[in-house]
């Protein structure tokens, strides 16, 4: 294969084996979409009651400094967890549009529809990877504060 040599020029097609392929990918993303709405609504409606239960328990605890505290990091937590149900929602969203739009796409030979479908991958994908450059940068970050830390106290 020469090196400028473009795939994409080649008018690549769909066989009946990747057809086949991308048929049970597209079922288990809508699947995995599903179970994702629904672990996200449960993600909520947990991040709303164990806001409010650690509410209560700090403002009535004795030892708390002081009763709005305990409120405070109430809303702290479900302010958290609830940008976690909204990102995993807006996941399973996309992990979902995949599933549906390719799955009709192979059903109707519809072009666009399979490029929306694979759209939605790419912007999942895209976003895993935002995520994980992120994750990355944040144990760097606490690496290094670390090894800062231990040398200014001492340990090293």
């Amino acid at each position: 294969m020469e090196s400028g040599e473009n795939l994409l020029n080649n008018d690549l097609q769909i066989d009946s084996t990747a057809a086949m392929q991308l048929k049970e990918t597209a079922m288990w993303a809508k699947f995995l979409g599903v179970v994702g709405f629904i672990m996200s609504a449960l993600l909520a409606i947990i991040a709303i009651f164990a806001g409010a239960i650690l509410g209560k328990m700090m403002s009535v605890n004795p030892y708390a400094q002081a009763s709005s505290l305990g409120s405070a990091m109430g809303g702290v937590i479900t302010v958290f967890y609830l940008i976690i149900a909204v990102v995993a929602f807006l996941l399973s969203l996309l992990t979902y549009r995949f599933g549906v739009r390719t799955k009709a796409a192979l059903a109707t030979n519809d072009q666009s529809t399979l490029n929306a479908g694979l759209g939605s991958l790419k912007v999942l994908f895209r976003v895993y990877g935002i995520f994980t450059i992120i994750y990355i940068l944040l144990i760097v970050l606490i690496f290094v504060s670390g090894i800062i830390g231990a040398a200014f106290s001492g340990g090293i």
